[in-house]
């Protein structure tokens, strides 16, 4: 099944929930990929759907905020009819339209449009910060699948030793190594247990975050992370500036209330009523033109004269910009410092990646296996000899958490800097 055309069509509208979670599962009979997981969460995610409903509603929004107001009709009927020169007044037909000042229009479809913007850049930091949590649980997941295996591998060496210490108490050989040996099983079964339970904790979050059950889950793949080469942390700054989604909705609210302090202000001009009536006039009467029905056309302005009203509402829209800019500032702020620490974080699991598997990792393998040598001439005790497998256990956990911690800072420079790869 090509799963990025089915996952392209799930978000383009084309399946139901209901088919998109009999779909996932038939993709679940192979190991789930961090890219299939992705994709599922983008497809799926009931906060991701909100959000984009949201910004939809917005869109829509914009139309309305550009029309004219509703025309006015109305009827009037005399219960008893009014006697003039012509003829009794029956009833009276009018229909009215108000008029707004100038570029009122104008400035409530750019505020409109302001407010779709700023729910464009929230669904766009939505779907970031998706994208970035999906892959620290993905790789969480992995990383303790790893330990798991890791850990039920040095138990099943634990517990072939035990079986050979055993049978050389049992000719005479000391209790003490049989007693240590027990208290290495224990230890390892309580740290598998620890792993177990973080790895149960990280499968129900990530599949909080596809809509789905954690017995729906199936295996995930383990990947190593892709090499790039990142731009420099100059370069990173000013793309977070430029691209950040949280940057630009605050800019957005900036500009925002800057319309609406305009809006305020053309407030304070009136607005104009034009109207056209039609007089329904009965038969009797004696002059020439009895029974003539007259209409007339009319011109309303309504009078703004309660400046505290509109002086309170520029007041206020003046303060939300300036309350969106000082917080505009903070974030940029507090971003760049997240930014430059992740950056750094990067770079260090980048270089302990690379220690681990250039170095350190076949250096405890050779130390391992000439551990293994020395206790078949029984020049190492078994005790040592499990020292040894630890040290290799560690290594190898230790470099499986560098490795998803990389894959963890790339997709949160990711969604620091705007990037969707």
């Amino acid at each position: 099944m090509d799963t990025n055309k089915f996952f392209k069509y799930a978000r383009g509208g084309g399946l139901s929930s209901a088919c998109l979670g009999l779909l996932f599962s038939i993709v679940q009979a192979e190991p789930l990929t961090l890219g299939q997981a992705l994709q599922r969460a983008e497809a799926a995610n009931l906060g991701l759907d909100a959000l984009h409903e949201q910004q939809v509603g917005a869109r829509e929004r914009i139309a309305g905020a550009a029309a004219l107001p509703d025309p006015k009709i109305q009827y009037t009927y005399f219960g008893e009819s009014v006697e003039t020169r012509t003829g009794p007044q029956e009833a009276i037909y009018s229909m009215s339209q108000t008029i707004p000042w100038l570029k009122k229009l104008a400035t409530r479809k750019a505020l409109a449009t302001s407010n779709a913007d700023t729910w464009s850049y929230l669904h766009q930091q939505g779907l970031l910060a998706l994208r970035c949590d999906v892959t620290t649980a993905y790789s969480e997941v992995v990383y303790h699948d790893q330990a798991v295996q890791s850990t039920e591998a040095n138990l099943q060496l634990i517990d072939d030793m035990r079986a050979i210490v055993e049978e050389r108490v049992r000719v005479g050989g000391s209790l003490n190594a049989l007693l240590r040996l027990e208290v290495e099983l224990e230890r390892t079964l309580d740290q598998l247990a620890r792993y177990e339970q973080a790895r149960y904790a990280k499968r129900t979050e990530l599949a909080a975050l596809l809509s789905i059950e954690e017995a729906e889950l199936g295996k995930l793949t383990a990947e190593s992370p892709a090499s790039r080469t990142l731009p420099s942390l100059r370069a990173m700054l000013a793309t977070l500036e430029l691209q950040n989604p949280e940057l630009l909705a605050l800019k957005e609210r900036t500009d925002n209330a800057s319309q609406r302090a305009d809006l305020s202000k053309l407030d304070q001009y009136p607005d104009f009523t034009f109207g056209v009536n039609y007089i329904q006039v009965g038969e009797s009467g004696s002059a020439s033109d009895a029974g003539t029905d007259p209409w007339s056309v009319s011109m309303a302005v309504n009078l703004p004269i309660w400046g505290s009203k509109n002086s309170s509402a520029i007041l206020a829209a003046n303060a939300d910009k300036r309350s969106a800019e000082q917080l505009y500032r903070d974030r940029v702020l507090q971003l760049k410092a997240e930014l430059s620490a992740t950056l750094a974080a990067h770079a260090d699991s980048a270089q302990r990646v690379q220690r681990y598997q250039e170095r350190l990792i076949p250096i405890a393998e050779q130390a391992l296996e000439n551990s293994r040598t020395a206790y078949e001439s029984g020049q190492l005790s078994v005790l040592e000899l499990i020292d040894s497998e630890r040290a290799l256990l560690e290594m190898n956990l230790n470099y499986a958490r560098a490795v998803s911690k990389v894959t963890q800072a790339d997709a949160a420079l990711n969604a620091l800097t705007g990037a969707i790869n």
